[in-house]
């Protein structure tokens, strides 16, 4: 058992879970060098376009998309997904003791769900703050009934300086609540502020190899990075119960399943998996 009797019931009573070192971090390193290739493109596009004139490439991680490309790196997308589908991100998913933990929760074999970003959340800017909002709220109320947990794991070291994750303890069990459209430059979903316990509030600080695992149905948001310079990077990955309904976004084709741990099923290869992530992002639009 991977869970603690004591962790069992902070996930039924509050809906979320911070597990201390729960990914490896040479699967957390090969997510970050896979991110890093993405950021050489893209700024190998803006020195194509002329737009830039160093592409820093001494620069590290951390601080090279927002030092090089500025705010010309939001128009290559606020988060990344069929952009970085590659085998860090499948192995993601499967890294224990994370896997582990995510069969404890559900009770069943382990599912991935097909929704992922990964998320380079520039200093300094309204475009990644994300207001309070239930991932049910993106996926339908068909979703309500489901358990579709997610794992939010940093990249690097995360405060509320630079734009950590908040939850709102025990909102679980609200049920699936009315959400808008904001108004600001995000445009995310986001429920009322009236509606949020402020005495219930919990500030995520976390370290990489952390992983922050919170309800489909459990109210959070991240707040404002404000250390110049440096990018919070991070990526939120999901899982699904067996057999729930994983909400409205989901495989094109119906009869496959995404198998990451189980007694009786084949575990999905890593290709038949990117083959139904790309066929449902043609499906979505998002690629063409």
């Amino acid at each position: 058992m991977i869970l603690s009797e004591e962790q069992t019931q902070q996930w039924d009573q509050d809906g979320y879970l911070l597990l201390k070192q729960a990914i490896p971090l040479s699967i957390i390193e090969d997510v970050r060098q896979l991110l890093s290739e993405m950021v050489d493109r893209i700024i190998k596009t803006l020195k194509f376009e002329d737009l830039i004139e160093d592409e820093g490439e001494d620069l590290p991680f951390e601080t090279r998309l927002f030092k090089v490309a500025g705010t010309h790196a939001n128009r290559f997308g606020r988060s990344w997904r069929n952009q970085v589908a590659g085998k860090a991100i499948y192995d993601l998913h499967h890294a224990d003791p994370l896997v582990a933990a995510i069969g404890e929760i559900t009770g069943t074999d382990v599912i991935g769900h097909p929704v992922f970003n990964a998320r380079p959340k520039l200093p300094n800017q309204q475009l990644t703050v994300v207001p309070w909002h239930q991932d049910s709220g993106y996926f339908g109320a068909q979703s309500e009934s489901a358990l579709i947990p997610t794992a939010w794991i940093p990249l690097v070291p995360v405060d509320e300086t630079n734009g950590c994750l908040q939850v709102v303890a025990g909102s679980h069990k609200m049920g699936l609540l009315t959400h808008h459209t904001e108004n600001r430059e995000g445009g995310f979903l986001e429920v009322l502020d009236s509606l949020i316990d402020e005495s219930k509030v919990i500030t995520c600080s976390m370290e990489m190899g952390d992983a922050l695992l919170f309800h489909n149905l459990t109210l959070h948001r991240s707040i404002p990075h404000t250390v110049d310079n440096l990018i919070r990077w991070a990526v939120d990955i999901r899982y699904v119960r067996d057999d729930d309904d994983a909400g409205a976004i989901y495989w094109k084709d119906p009869s496959f399943q995404w198998v990451i741990q189980s007694r009786t099923k084949p575990v999905t290869p890593f290709n038949d998996w990117l083959s139904q992530h790309l066929n449902l992002m043609t499906f979505l639009g998002i690629l063409k």
